[in-house]
């Protein structure tokens, strides 16, 4: 499957030129879907870039460069598993990973997400990911320490606390038991998150080849 990313043609705010890319969750021959999301700003304070997004109306013209087409990565219909690690929007090179995945009434691939959040409103997809949970190839599983139960929803596991080495291991177990071959791992989130997830999988004895950072 080929991942990219679509930007917003740098808008000039303040003088300055701003620019950031976004991954589609959603592409057909005449359009794509972004997901962009705007903090609030009693959270955070805005950036240029959310501080030009959130004025957007609809009948805007938003101007757009892109495609840029990121890494190759394996043909996720031959791996017998795939856990996913997502941080905050990190979930949404996931989103078109997963539904293609499913799409393929001969996929045998289990897979299990693992989506790290601050607190059960940061989940985003809600509704997508409570699909996916029917499906008996799919699991989902919700890590944050300040998530409460009440916001998950009752298909998907919930661990309070951050996802360490350890979580990992019991995750990629409860996955695929001792059994790498065939198995990859993917993460999307902050580049913190990113490196300990690739070193926690190479430990963990996953092939080099088959651990997979994607582009948020």
């Amino acid at each position: 499957m080929e991942m990219w990313k679509q930007m917003i043609k740098n808008p000039e705010i303040d003088g300055r030129s701003v620019s950031r890319p976004y991954t589609p969750t959603k592409v057909t021959k005449a359009a794509f879907e972004v997901p962009i999301k705007v903090p609030s700003q009693t959270i955070v304070p805005d950036g240029r870039l959310s501080q030009y997004i959130r004025h957007w109306k609809v009948g805007d013209e938003i101007e757009w460069r892109g495609p840029y087409c990121g890494d190759i990565v394996w043909n996720i219909h031959k791996l017998s598993h795939l856990l996913l690690i997502a941080g905050g929007v990190g979930i949404a090179p996931f989103v078109r990973l997963v539904n293609e995945l499913l799409e393929d009434d001969d996929a045998e691939t289990r897979v299990r997400l693992v989506y790290c959040v601050r607190s059960g409103s940061d989940i985003l997809f809600k509704e997508l990911l409570s699909q996916w949970a029917h499906h008996w190839n799919v699991k989902i599983v919700i890590f944050g320490a300040n998530v409460e139960k009440s916001s998950v929803h009752q298909l998907f596991d919930h661990v309070a606390a951050r996802l360490n080495e350890e979580h990992f291991q019991e995750q990629l177990r409860a996955l695929c038991s001792d059994n790498l071959d065939q198995t990859a791992v993917g993460v999307c989130g902050r580049p913190t998150l990113e490196k300990d997830v690739v070193n926690f999988a190479l430990r963990a004895g996953v092939e080099r080849s088959r651990v997979q950072r994607f582009p948020a």
